[in-house]
């Protein structure tokens, strides 16, 4: 497969400079906390959750609750293959550190990852670690280029 060259010669560099300066226009727009905020997103920094072993129980019964009353058919299959796998308290830190403590929002997002899990794994793998075993040869491929 032939891979496209960046043609980075003086044509480019106007449109370079011109995105630049539009970017930096709206940057100067923002307040000093929003232009922060906004950096500290591109470069995937921002304040460290600051957690505590309550918060984590009280967080983790809530996201018990809410799914059970969620009752979604793909979890309820996922829980019939290996409890221990869905209920794992380190497994559902994830999704809620992940959303912050937002426990609506990490329940439906443990929802869409094991949906898309049986997507392109296959309904026998929703309840277990994807590993390179379950890959095959284009997956791989793909995950080397």
């Amino acid at each position: 497969i032939p891979v496209p060259s960046l043609n980075l010669h003086n044509n480019t560099q106007p449109e370079m400079k011109s995105t630049e300066d539009f970017l930096a226009s709206e940057m100067s727009k923002l307040s000093v906390q929003e232009r922060s905020k906004a950096l500290d997103d591109v470069h995937c920094v921002g304040e460290e959750l600051k957690e505590t072993p309550e918060m984590i129980e009280a967080s983790l019964a809530e996201f018990d609750r809410v799914l059970r009353e969620r009752n979604a058919a793909i979890y309820n299959l996922a829980a019939s293959q290996s409890r221990l796998y869905v209920e794992d308290p380190n497994f559902r830190l994830r999704f809620l550190r992940a959303n912050e403590h937002n426990v609506k929002q990490s329940v439906n997002q443990m929802i869409g990852f094991l949906s898309q899990k049986e997507k392109y794994f296959g309904r026998d793998k929703i309840a277990r670690d994807i590993t390179l075993d379950d890959l095959d040869e284009e997956d791989i491929a793909l995950l080397l280029s």
